[in-house]
């Protein structure tokens, strides 16, 4: 909690302690029977209900709770807390004598020693010993109340801070398996035509410039987006003749719309993976639209069952990719995997530009 708003917190508490007790004093006043006939008595005893008050507030407050308090030790802190609101009681209750006979003394020239009598005493130390518990537990409520707010908003600033790492290592995972894949591609082109290798390794220039410094962001537009997958796409199409190997369609307006980075490529690269028939037309089909503040992205591809099973597409990238979901978005996706015998689908809708993260 900040310095200045725990100083404010103080302040509220004096003011509004000040206004009780003048307003007891008045209630008090107003009834015959309690009702105090020497001023001098009353401005001593408002003078040490305000000091007993801040004496007692401050004991519990800077000394007995962190020292006894928030180390659980309970009974001491009760019986130290009693001992020291009886002794700030009884010492107050002197000091109204002292300081009645003092201002007696100035006023009219008079020495009268013992103002009170034992029973008025008695009264005395009683009401003061009262005040200083309820200033102590006051102390202790508020006290705890800091401590308390200022551990929870620690605990959200580090949570923030290892939910930003946890995702930047979710990222750290993902991206090199494309760009190993990529790498690899561009590297069979060479032998055969090194002009479109050339033109190939520009595009892969672009799509690195766009993984270093535009997936630092928390939200890019779509349209980077896409562009980065069509410029995937058209590196994976570099060992196929077949121009419908992979199609890709879009639908809806997708300029303006904002998504976290890099959530829909893992599954693509995953899709390529799979397929490596590439001579299936259409062996995958990628669908992005966008429909009533929602993202919806499907992604099928065709299983190749001589190199691999359905059962084998997925594991631990997808969990990863999962996480990574419900890091970003809570519940506000939705993600259907559908495997078969001869298809992998992934199904993905997202919220339209309410993509939210804790950064406390």
């Amino acid at each position: 909690m900040k310095k200045a708003t725990v100083i404010l917190l103080h302040l509220s508490y004096w003011l509004l302690y000040c206004f009780l007790v003048s307003f007891l004093f008045l209630l008090s006043q107003a009834t015959e029977e309690s009702a105090v006939e020497d001023w001098e008595d009353w401005v001593a005893i408002l003078l040490f209900a305000l000091l007993t008050g801040i004496s007692s507030f401050y004991a519990f407050y800077g000394w007995l709770v962190p020292r006894y308090l928030t180390t659980r030790r309970v009974r001491l802190f009760v019986g130290v807390g009693l001992l020291v609101s009886s002794g700030i009681g009884l010492f107050s209750t002197f000091m109204v004598s002292m300081a009645t006979t003092i201002i007696i003394y100035i006023a009219l020239h008079q020495t009268e020693f013992l103002l009170f009598q034992p029973k008025d005493q008695l009264v005395l130390m009683t009401g003061f010993t009262l005040l200083a518990l309820v200033n102590g537990m006051m102390g202790t409520v508020i006290r705890g109340f800091i401590t308390w707010y200022t551990d929870i908003h620690m605990k959200e600033m580090v949570a923030g801070k290892a939910l930003r790492t946890e995702i930047e290592l979710l990222k750290a995972q993902l991206n090199p398996h494309f760009l190993f894949n990529t790498l690899n591609n561009i590297d069979i082109l060479i032998e055969r035509d090194a002009p479109r290798a050339s033109l190939y390794l520009n595009k892969l220039s672009d799509l690195l410039r766009f993984t270093l410094y535009e997936t630092q962001a928390d939200q890019i537009l779509l349209t980077h987006e896409l562009a980065y997958i069509k410029k995937y796409i058209e590196l994976q199409k570099v060992r196929t003749p077949n121009e419908q190997y992979v199609t890709l369609h879009m639908e809806g307006p997708v300029e303006g719309v904002q998504i976290a980075p890099m959530l829909f490529i893992p599954y693509i690269e995953n899709a390529f993976k799979y397929a490596t028939n590439k001579k299936v037309p259409e062996a995958i089909r990628i669908y992005f639209s966008v429909v009533e503040n929602q993202i919806q992205f499907r992604c099928i591809n065709v299983i190749d069952k001589s190199k691999t099973g359905s059962k084998e597409q997925g594991g631990l990238g997808q969990r990863l990719l999962r996480q990574r979901l419900t890091l970003l978005y809570q519940e506000k996706f939705t993600l259907e995997i559908q495997p078969t015998e001869d298809t992998y689908s992934v199904y993905l809708v997202l919220p339209v530009n309410s993509y939210e993260m804790s950064t406390h």
